[in-house]
């Protein structure tokens, strides 16, 4: 089951676009994510975060615009069928992003990390049912398209098993439980 980037780019942009943080605001800065943007590094994501960061307690309202990335690793959680980001780690050159506002700015840094941890996740179940849907619609075309072969499978479950990703494509890997008998009709 592929899944391009372009798209856990989207849902992850419904998931986190506009919130800020902390949540309960009561933090001298805020944080508001403005985009999230996944790419393939190695055995790691690289989660680019636009962020706007604001200064909360005076009137004067600094802000300034800046991109944090965060690397990670994909986790798949079998049981839940989701996948998460884990092992977040902030990256160096992050650290500098904010400028003007300085070391006040970087307070918000573990927020925004926070945010990605709980709140970045994919529910795969739809995912894995399409891929069962599509299976069993295999099954039934192979046995509609040969003479001579009758086939009677089911697939009664479908497991999400592991990942793999490339530089476009996260790559789910399931596994298919079921029964199938194939009788011989006709030899030609």
């Amino acid at each position: 089951m592929d899944i391009p980037f372009t798209e856990i780019n989207r849902l992850m942009q419904e998931q986190l676009k506009d919130k800020v943080f902390p949540e309960d605001r009561t933090g001298s800065f805020s944080a508001t994510i403005k985009s999230v943007n996944l790419a393939a590094s190695g055995d790691r994501l690289l989660i680019s975060v636009g962020v706007r960061a604001n200064e909360t307690k005076t009137w004067f309202d600094f802000g300034a615009d800046a991109t944090i990335y965060v690397w990670g690793r994909p986790m798949l959680d079998t049981a839940r069928r989701t996948l998460r980001l884990k092992d977040l780690t902030l990256d160096v050159e992050s650290e500098s992003a904010f400028g003007v506002l300085g070391v006040a700015a970087r307070a918000t840094l573990p927020y925004v990390e926070a945010a990605l941890e709980e709140k970045a996740v994919i529910d795969l179940a739809p995912l894995a049912q399409d891929a069962r849907r599509n299976i069993e619609t295999a099954v039934a075309d192979f046995r509609k398209n040969n003479e001579g072969i009758r086939i009677d499978a089911q697939v009664w479950d479908l497991r999400l098993i592991g990942l793999e990703f490339d530089a476009t494509i996260l790559r789910v890997i399931g596994e298919a439980k079921g029964t199938a008998r194939a009788s011989v009709t006709k030899l030609n």
